[in-house]
């Protein structure tokens, strides 16, 4: 056998080394990413199998069971009280729980192109979780998160684009003393989708996109399955999942991270056309006024009218203002639709307070009304009202 010979089986033979590590590393990765989409499609297939207020504790050890691998709780865990968690991510996804491999963090940092995440690899995760009270499941939420690479050749300091989005239910979609860090819409919002409201954090722009949806205890499941029905194919695709529409194909009617899209498509004009039971169902307190005189006074520079009002009761919850006390009250005015108290007649009012620090009262504070936080006082209203009420319990927040 010549020279050449020889050298061009020895070149063949590393060109198979080296295209078997290859084809290695690429069923490697993609055998991992795959195995967490499977077991996040299932895991979310077993989260909208859950009915709030009706699933029971039978339900939730079922899915304790199963998912016990990935679950956790802290304290204890009975039918009267256990907040349950799940958790699932991948070998690049950052979890203080789960150490990563040495091997991993040093391909992670010396990967200038990226070699990883161009072979399939993904920084992913899948959480759910749900709260148990008095026999049955009264919360749950779901999280998803992926990365994809932001350059074809990776420089120092540079970061992967970040996309997440996360889904949780409360009684009441209402920033509170109890849960004060959500980036929910305005009021205004209920009037196209009074069961959910949605937002995005104000300081991830460029490396991040996230997503954050609010959604009622009491919405249809119908509708809370469609608000997290995650694109699981953003873990295991080659071309990587570039915007947060990719990853939940609900939020492209939000435009969270596209003005210049929503200027081009607007929503439809804001109105206080909510309904009732869903003001009824967010507010903190809920007034019965009469109103006794109006009057126009200056307020940073603008005419602004102020009403006085007698209290005659508090419909829902205690409040600071005591029957037949005489306040100041201020509509808002930022409504869409100007309101005016009419001396003489009777309203249903949404006072602001106590729901934040800087909006703490007491018995002598004015009345200052949440955005079309102001109704006729009716039989139908009060129907309403009810209606709200009882979406409410006793869980916080």
């Amino acid at each position: 056998m010549t020279r050449r010979e020889w050298a061009v089986r020895i070149v063949r033979f590393v060109g198979a080394v080296a295209l078997s590590l290859v084809l290695i590393v690429i069923l490697a990765v993609q055998i991992q990413q795959r195995a967490l989409r499977w077991r996040a499609e299932r895991l979310s297939a077993d989260m909208h199998q859950i009915r709030l207020y009706q699933s029971t504790w039978t339900d939730a050890q079922r899915l304790m069971r199963r998912w016990g691998a990935w679950g956790h709780y802290d304290g204890s865990c009975t039918a009267e009280s256990c907040k349950y968690s799940i958790e699932m991510d991948s070998l690049a996804f950052y979890n203080p729980r789960v150490p990563r491999h040495a091997w991993l963090d040093w391909l992670l940092t010396h990967d200038p192109f990226n070699v990883y995440q161009r072979l399939g690899g993904r920084g992913a995760a899948f959480n759910a979780s749900f709260t148990v009270h008095n026999g049955t499941i009264w919360r749950e939420s779901t999280a998803i998160g992926v990365s994809a690479p932001g350059r074809k050749m990776r420089r120092e300091g540079d970061f992967d684009l970040t996309l997440s989005v996360g889904a949780e239910s409360y009684q009441r979609l209402h920033r509170t003393l109890e849960n004060p860090f959500v980036y929910m819409g305005g009021a205004e919002d209920l009037a196209q989708h009074p069961y959910y409201k949605v937002g995005r954090p104000s300081g991830c722009m460029i490396n991040c996109q996230i997503g954050v949806v609010y959604y009622s205890t009491h919405t249809p499941p119908a509708e809370i399955e469609r608000l997290t029905s995650y694109n699981f194919s953003c873990f295991t695709r080659f071309a990587p999942c570039a915007e947060l529409e990719d990853l939940l194909p609900a939020a492209k009617d939000w435009y969270l991270y596209k003005e210049d899209e929503l200027k081009q498509h607007p929503s439809p004009e804001k109105t206080c056309d909510i309904p009732v039971w869903a003001l009824a169902r967010d507010a903190r307190y809920v007034l019965a006024v009469e109103a006794l005189s109006t009057k126009v006074v200056k307020e940073s520079g603008h005419d602004r009218e102020v009403a006085e009002v007698r209290v005659l009761g508090s419909i829902k919850e205690p409040a600071p203002w005591l029957p037949d006390a005489i306040v100041s009250a201020y509509p808002n005015i930022a409504t869409p639709q100007p309101e005016h108290l009419v001396p003489g007649r009777r309203y249903i009012v949404f006072p602001v307070g106590n729901d934040r620090r800087d909006q703490l009262v007491t018995k002598d504070s004015p009345l200052r009304f949440e955005p079309c936080g102001v109704r006729e006082d009716t039989p139908e209203i009060r129907g309403e009202l009810e209606k709200g009420f009882a979406q409410n319990d006793a869980l916080l927040p």
